[in-house]
């Protein structure tokens, strides 16, 4: 029980500091050469840690809400941008393109957070309506 709560205890004062770390990579220009912010890497890197450490079950969920949230932000910045006027963005809003964030809670597979293929550990291929 001791290092059950050293442990916590080290968590739960890692995350601020984490935040801190972050704020301050925001204010910081990315560095050429890099495709990605250093603060959007390490956001990343930390929930595929914690992603890691997920049960099958809890995984699929995150990776779900995962999926969903990333939608909609994209969503949101394309209406503030106003991304979706532009004809080159309107194939993204196509119906075949809007059926995707309902899509996303169906069960494709495990993917990592690139939308790669992930090593399947669960039930096998599973028949969604429509693809039977």
């Amino acid at each position: 029980m001791r290092e059950f709560t050293k442990s916590m205890v080290s968590f739960s004062w890692s995350m601020p500091l984490f935040g801190l770390q972050q704020m301050m990579n925001v204010l910081t220009p990315t560095q050429p050469g890099r495709q990605r912010h250093k603060a959007a890497e390490a956001f990343d890197n930390v929930a595929g840690v914690a992603e890691e450490q997920l049960g099958d079950t809890l995984r699929g969920l995150f990776q779900s809400g995962d999926k969903l949230q990333r939608g909609m932000v994209d969503l949101t910045f394309n209406m503030l941008t106003l991304q979706m006027f532009n004809p080159r963005g309107m194939t993204g809003m196509s119906p075949g393109g809007m059926q995707q964030p309902a899509g996303c809670c169906r069960a494709s597979g495990p993917r990592d957070r690139d939308g790669g293929q992930k090593e399947s550990t669960g039930w096998g291929p599973v028949s969604t309506p429509g693809t039977a």
